[in-house]
C-alpha cells in the first residue's frame, strides 16, 4: 500500500457493508479496487471463490483478473471476474435443469449475437415493409430499439401517421420468434438470471451464500436490468458491496445506462459509505482546469473537483476552421508541429466523421495516429489528443441528451496527458459553437 495516496488507502480499507468510490478520470480507480479486493481477502474469512467482480467489458474483467494474480500470495483463479452478461450465462448454465423447467424450454436455449438479433428484426420489418410508408428498414429498426427514449414531438408524428402501433409491435414479434425457436439474446441472459433468482429461493440462497462480497467496476454504466440483478445477489441483512465509478464519465445512455444510480446512491443504499478519488495522475493542469469547468455546466452530477498531480501545465489550443475547409489540413498542421514519436489520438463523435478523416489523412497515418470514437476512447490515454468536428451539427449530437453529450466530450478531453487540440467551425450565422462557448473560448 506504500504506492497509494491517502484517498486510495482510505477507499481500499477492508471494511464491510456498502461503499461507493467516486473516482475521477486518471485517479487510479482500478489500482484502488485491486487493493480493496486483496485487503478483503487478507483481513476476513472470505476465500477467493466468495468474491464476485462484475464489469461492463470483457477487457476490463480480464485486466482486473490479471492484475489480481500479480504479486499475490493467494491463488486468485477461483475469483469470478466478468461482465454482467457472462455471469448471468454462467448462472443459467449452472442451474440449467431448473432454468429449462422454469422457462419450459425443450433444452438449454441457443444464444444469438447482436448481429443475429438485428437480422431477425430486419426480417420482421421487411415481411410487412409496405406498411411503413417507404421508411428505410434501418430507420424503422432504430425507432423500434429506441421507442422508449424518443422525444415527444417525434412520438406525436409517429402516432399521427399510424406508425406508432406498428413499430410498438416489433419487439413483441421478436419475442415470439425467440420463444418459437428456443433462443435467447444477451439482454435475456440478465433478465432470465434475475427471474430465476427472484422466483427460485433455493437458487437465490445458494448463490448468495457463495458470493459474500460483490465488487462492481464502472458503476456509472449500471442499467435497470443490471441493478435488479445486483440487488437480487446481495444478502438483504448484511450486504457487502463495493462500487467504483464516475458520473462524469457516464456515456452509455443508448445502452440504457442510468447515471442516477451513482448520483442518487443513498436512495438505494441509505447506509452507503461514499469516498472520492480526485487526484489526477494523467493530465496537465490546463487540461484538468478546462475539463473541470466544462463538466460543471451539467446540473445532474456529483460535486467533486479533480486535482492535478503532474507538475506540468499542459497545452490547450483552439483551432478555428473556416466553414467548408477540410479539418484534415488543421490536423496535419498540428501534427507537423509536434516532436516525433508522440502518442497521438484523433477522437471524433461518430464513425461517419471518422471515416472521412481517415481517408483524408491516409498519407500520414502509417501507425503514427490512432483514430477513435469518443465512446471507444474511454479508459485510454494519449500524449496528444485532437478533437475535430466541434460544431453545432456534430458535437453535440442534437438527437442525444445534452448532459450526456457533455459527459462524452469530457471523456474525450480527459484522454489527453500533455496536449489537447480542439478544432471547431462557426455556425451559419458566424456564431461560435455551443461547446466552444461553454469551454470559455473568446475571440
Amino acid at each position: 500500500m506504500g504506492n497509494l495516496n491517502k484517498q486510495q488507502i482510505e477507499a481500499s480499507k477492508p471494511d464491510t457493508g456498502v461503499s461507493l468510490v467516486i473516482a475521477g478520470a486518471g485517479t487510479g480507480k482500478t489500482t484502488t479496487m485491486i487493493e480493496k479486493i486483496k485487503n478483503v481477502l487478507l483481513h476476513s474469512d472470505l476465500a477467493p471463490e466468495n468474491l464476485l467482480i462484475l464489469t461492463f467489458s470483457r477487457k476490463a474483467a480480464e485486466e482486473i483478473k490479471t492484475r489480481l494474480g500479480k504479486n499475490s500470495c493467494t491463488d486468485m483463479t477461483p475469483v469470478f471476474s466478468g461482465t454482467f452478461h457472462s455471469f448471468s450465462l454462467q448462472l443459467l448454465r449452472e442451474y440449467s435443469s431448473i432454468y429449462i423447467k422454469h422457462f419450459r424450454f425443450p433444452a438449454f436455449p441457443g444464444i444469438i449475437t447482436d448481429e443475429d438479433k438485428k437480422e431477425i428484426i430486419r426480417n420482421i420489418i421487411l415481411s410487412r415493409k409496405e406498411l411503413y410508408l417507404g421508411i428505410p428498414c434501418d430507420t424503422v429498426f432504430n425507432l423500434a430499439e429506441n421507442l422508449h427514449r424518443l422525444k415527444p414531438e417525434l412520438l406525436k408524428k409517429l402516432e399521427h401517421s399510424g406508425l406508432y402501433n406498428l413499430i410498438q409491435e416489433i419487439p413483441e414479434k421478436y419475442k415470439d420468434y425467440k420463444s418459437s425457436k428456443a433462443i435467447i439474446d444477451f439482454d435475456d441472459m440478465i433478465a432470465h438470471a434475475s427471474l430465476i433468482l427472484k422466483e427460485v429461493p433455493e437458487v437465490r440462497d445458494s448463490v448468495r451464500s457463495r458470493y459474500r462480497h460483490i465488487f462492481v467496476d464502472e458503476f456509472q454504466d449500471t442499467s435497470d436490468d443490471n441493478f435488479e440483478l445486483l440487488s437480487l445477489l446481495l444478502c438483504r441483512e448484511k450486504p457487502n458491496l463495493f462500487m467504483v465509478g464516475d458520473d462524469y464519465q457516464s456515456i452509455y445512455g443508448f445502452r440504457n445506462a442510468k447515471v442516477e444510480y451513482i448520483i442518487n446512491i443513498k436512495k438505494y443504499f441509505p447506509e452507503v459509505k461514499i469516498r472520492e478519488l480526485t487526484f489526477n495522475y494523467r493530465s496537465g493542469k490546463k487540461i484538468i482546469k478546462l475539463s473541470n469547468s466544462f463538466i460543471r455546466q451539467n446540473s445532474f452530477r456529483t460535486s467533486k473537483k479533480i486535482i492535478p498531480c503532474k507538475n506540468i501545465s499542459g497545452i490547450v489550443k483552439f483551432h478555428p476552421v473556416p466553414k467548408g475547409d477540410s479539418e484534415a489540413g488543421a490536423i496535419i498542421k498540428i501534427i507537423s508541429g509536434l516532436p516525433e514519436k508522440r502518442d497521438i489520438a484523433v477522437i471524433y463523435r461518430n464513425n461517419y466523421q471518422g471515416e472521412i478523416l481517415k481517408k483524408e489523412l491516409a498519407a500520414i497515418t502509417s501507425k503514427q495516429i490512432k483514430f477513435l470514437t469518443m465512446h471507444g476512447s474511454k479508459g485510454l490515454e494519449f500524449d496528444t489528443v485532437i478533437i475535430p468536428g466541434i460544431s453545432d451539427r456534430i458535437i453535440p449530437d442534437r438527437t442525444s441528451d445534452i448532459e450526456e453529450e457533455r459527459r462524452l466530450f469530457y471523456v474525450a478531453m480527459t484522454r489527453a496527458e500533455n496536449e489537447l487540440h480542439l478544432i471547431f467551425h462557426k455556425n451559419s450565422s458566424g456564431k461560435l459553437p455551443r461547446f466552444i462557448r461553454e469551454l470559455g473560448y473568446r475571440e
